[in-house]
């Protein structure tokens, strides 16, 4: 095997990686011949999430720890090849390699052939997923990288976008959980790029809240909220703790101007998420302003709406 490229030698991080990726696409193409395979009826995440395959998620667990190393050309070639599994080519081929493999005598209809399809791409998307929440962990020990936060972000929040129809379409599940799968992107990219998301997310939210109010504009808005589900207040350094509740004291403030009950709602369940968490692990923090502040902000409002019948359910959490 030449290691070398246009005359530089790699350096041992860059090889391993190259091994180990070799390897996920190798298992990442057979798990997505599968899904194609395998009957329509069999849930993709049964196929697919963690702990169903453990030379998967070992092989995963490896790419994390090799980031370390190498992140930016692990994810810039990880970045490839989901766009290359995603590009017509790629999905003709796997087109006929099915159908060779599925019985000769019988064709699929467009309607058949368009779900296969799209459960394909969910697959690609559900292993790109995987690995990518791996790979991110190591983040942190490498500032910059700009360009590859934003390829990231632009493929998260395109996931967050609600589609209308959605509820008939018959791969609405595993389209809401890459959606989920997302969303834990975002967690984890948060931890190191806290900033770049919640602009991101503040922007995006912006955009919704100038649209004419409508069940759509509605639906948007809590799928954008959902997008940040796995989003976790770092507690350490106090910097970035702070920095944390000013994101959910701008969010508070949205709360309170709300009227539409079902992006109300919406937010109190997300704040839940974010908050219990921090309930938690939570000591002499509750002692900073911020906290106090949002505290304050949102606790006479959500105290009186959860006596009401129809926040009760949904706000009492809060």
């Amino acid at each position: 095997m030449d290691n070398s490229t246009e005359g530089n030698f790699l350096r041992p991080g860059e090889i391993v990686m190259r091994n180990l990726f070799s390897d996920f696409t190798q298992q990442a193409e057979k798990k997505i011949e599968l899904v194609m395979l395998e009957s329509a009826d069999k849930p993709l995440s049964k196929l697919l999430q963690r702990g169903e395959d453990q030379q998967f998620d070992q092989l995963l667990s490896a790419l994390g720890n090799v980031a370390e190393h190498c992140l930016p050309s692990l994810l810039h070639t990880l970045l490839a090849w989901h766009r290359r599994q995603l590009s017509d080519a790629e999905i003709k081929n796997d087109l006929k390699r099915m159908e060779k493999s599925v019985n000769a005598n019988k064709t699929l209809n467009s309607q058949e052939l368009d779900f296969q399809l799209q459960r394909r791409e969910a697959a690609v998307e559900f292993i790109f997923c995987l690995a990518l929440i791996e790979i991110l962990k190591q983040l942190p020990f490498h500032p910059g990288h700009e360009d590859l936060v934003r390829s990231i972000e632009n493929l998260a929040f395109k996931h967050f976008k609600y589609k209308e129809g959605l509820q008939n379409n018959p791969n609405a599940h595993n389209i809401h959980m890459i959606a989920d799968l997302y969303a834990e992107v975002i967690g984890v990219l948060a931890q190191s790029r806290f900033s770049s998301v919640r602009k991101r997310f503040m922007s995006e939210l912006k955009e919704l809240r100038t649209k004419e109010p409508s069940p759509h504009t509605t639906q948007s808005i809590i799928s954008l909220l959902m997008g940040m589900k796995f989003f976790r207040v770092k507690m350490v350094p106090i910097e970035e703790f702070e920095a944390s509740f000013q994101f959910m004291h701008e969010c508070g403030q949205y709360f309170l101007e709300l009227k539409d009950k079902d992006i109300k709602h919406a937010l109190a369940g997300l704040f839940v998420e974010i908050l219990v968490p921090v309930a938690a692990a939570v000591k002499n923090e509750v002692n900073v302003p911020c906290v106090k502040n949002f505290v304050e902000l949102l606790y006479t409002q959500t105290l009186d709406a959860s006596t009401k019948s129809k926040h009760r359910l949904a706000l009492f959490p809060l």
